[in-house]
């Protein structure tokens, strides 16, 4: 693996605080989000002088974000990006001109992923207080459509919020992919031509073991100096953060958990079709491994390449594209 374009945290991307998503358009230009801002990178130009900010206001105009999140690219080229202080999805074209916003009829909170079908529709995966279900979808006017798969398994109503969801990545036959951490399962799901029925998923692997559900454990819940109570969040908990569809019918896979010695560390795992798979699963694991960089995923290019991020000892966050060597 190899980083073959860097946008430098410390002097290009000096102004990012939090990356909040990153993806390629249809131009070739690379559009970073940092949950207030987007930022469109040119990555033929070191020097970042044709670098364009597409939007870094607040408020109700076309294309204007309260908290710009995970971006996706629509069928037919396009640009969407989750609005989490909206709850709404912003579209706007591979050069930033904003088109429509698709305001959603609820929020889905602690997004873990965010795919848009072959159909158009939406996809997010995340916690919604008031649904046991992980997965949401949504049409293209933003109606919700249905949503499934299991949440996450804690006491406290706000833990299972935080732990519910995973990864998603949509695939050109309709169908899209989802990875669960704990207990860790990744599961594509295919849908009726309908459009309006239940999908169907099929097992690409399961590994219940690999994984501690964090149950409560995401809270992190005590009382400060003055003697106040406070609840925090534990976001290291163990969780799939990312899962592709490659080339070949493999998938690549990637957690974060705590390795031995307490640091954050990421595991990659690679998958191929298999008649032999265990337990009914179509995929047999046939490379896994820890990588030394803790990469934070983002998304898959049409060249196979991975747009991610890392991050220094000072908390400066790097974004980079990554080619794999996968024999």
């Amino acid at each position: 693996m190899a980083e073959v374009w860097v946008a430098d945290g410390n002097t290009r991307l000096e102004w990012i605080g939090d990356v909040s998503g990153v993806a390629e358009t249809p131009l070739g230009t690379v559009w970073i989000t940092n949950y207030s801002e987007i930022l469109a990178v040119d990555p033929s130009d070191p020097s970042g002088a044709s670098d364009v900010m597409i939007t870094q206001r607040e408020g109700d105009g076309p294309g204007e974000l309260k908290s710009a999140h995970r971006i996706a690219i629509t069928p037919d080229g396009n640009v969407a990006v989750h609005d989490l202080g909206r709850d709404a999805i912003e579209v706007y074209s591979p050069a930033g001109k904003p088109l429509r916003r698709v305001q959603l009829p609820f929020s889905v909170q602690w997004v873990k992923g965010f795919a848009i079908l072959a159909s158009g529709d939406f996809v997010l995966s995340g916690g919604v207080p008031w649904l046991e279900s992980a997965i949401h979808r949504f049409n293209a006017t933003g109606e919700h459509l249905g949503s499934w798969a299991d949440g996450a398994q804690a006491e406290e109503w706000m833990a299972r919020v935080v732990g519910t969801g995973g990864a998603t990545h949509a695939l050109e036959d309709g169908s899209l992919l989802y990875s669960s951490g704990a207990p860790h399962s990744i599961v594509r799901y295919e849908f009726p031509p309908a459009g309006d029925g239940e999908p169907v998923g099929r097992t690409v692997s399961e590994m219940p073991e690999l994984l501690d559900a964090p149950g409560d454990d995401v809270l992190v819940k005590g009382v400060d100096d003055e003697g106040v109570r406070y609840t925090s969040f534990n976001v290291w908990y163990p969780q799939s953060h990312a899962v592709f569809a490659l080339d070949g019918g493999r998938v690549l896979n990637a957690i974060r958990r705590e390795g031995e010695k307490g640091d954050l560390e990421t595991v990659w795992q690679l998958f191929e079709p298999s008649h032999e798979a265990p337990d009914g699963s179509t995929h047999a694991l046939v490379g896994e491994g820890i990588v030394s960089v803790p990469y934070r995923l983002w998304s898959l290019c049409d060249n196979g390449e991975i747009l991610a991020t890392r991050m220094d000892d000072l908390g400066v966050q790097t974004v980079v594209r990554l080619r794999m060597n996968v024999k």
